[in-house]
């Protein structure tokens, strides 16, 4: 069975998002979310940016790997997302390490390797 992988809520700041993600996850039965501002993925270092991407989705990958089906849902939960998924191929850094983050990113959330047991607000 598959489910929504994202959810994406905007508004001005101090409008409820978080506080109404978190109370998704409540109604769903998922596990404790976990909370990430945008801004602290980025490193300054070639790869960490990444690798912080990949740590966000390695307890829902190891628990899928697990337990399969009976994985339960876990969820993360992104502020200030705006902050490292700018446009892709655009922008002052002609480096392309933001759009490397965002591939990973969208990798995690759709790629060939999707998981089933994770929701992305």
């Amino acid at each position: 069975c598959k489910h929504v992988k994202g959810i994406l809520l905007f508004g001005p700041p101090g409008c409820g998002k978080t506080l109404m993600a978190r109370q998704i996850g409540k109604m769903l039965n998922a596990r404790e979310p976990k909370i990430v501002n945008g801004p602290e993925i980025l490193n300054k270092y070639v790869g960490e940016s990444e690798a912080n991407i990949r740590k966000l989705f390695a307890d829902a990958e190891e628990e899928q790997k697990r337990l399969g089906a009976n994985s339960g849902l876990h969820i993360i939960i992104f502020d200030e997302l705006d902050a490292i998924c700018k446009q892709r191929g655009t922008g002052a850094s002609s480096t392309g390490v933001h759009d490397t983050v965002v591939n990973q990113l969208l990798s995690k959330i759709d790629g060939v390797e999707q998981l089933n047991n994770i929701l992305v607000i």
